[in-house]
């Protein structure tokens, strides 16, 4: 039996939000920081947390698990380089 795959931040976003303007609007942040969460830093995106679990009613272990798999993705794409 497989182990469920777990999604990158990108793909949890996009699960959880129709665009990543919608994302900025809940996190009242930019979209420029949406992005920059999903493709520069993850973990900034952890302290809206509370904010993923009032609105959008999301386990706070799927957010950790997004970010630290776009993290693991981050470094492997860096040690490539």
């Amino acid at each position: 039996m497989n182990a469920p795959t777990t999604k990158n931040l990108k793909q949890f976003i996009k699960h959880h939000f129709e665009n990543l303007d919608e994302a900025a609007d809940v996190l009242d942040v930019s979209r420029r920081t949406v992005e920059n969460y999903i493709y520069v830093n993850p973990c900034g995106i952890l302290k809206h947390s509370a904010k993923f679990v009032q609105r959008k009613d999301v386990n706070p272990l799927d957010l950790f698990d997004a970010v630290a798999e776009t993290m693991e993705q981050l470094n492997e794409t860096k040690a490539k380089q």
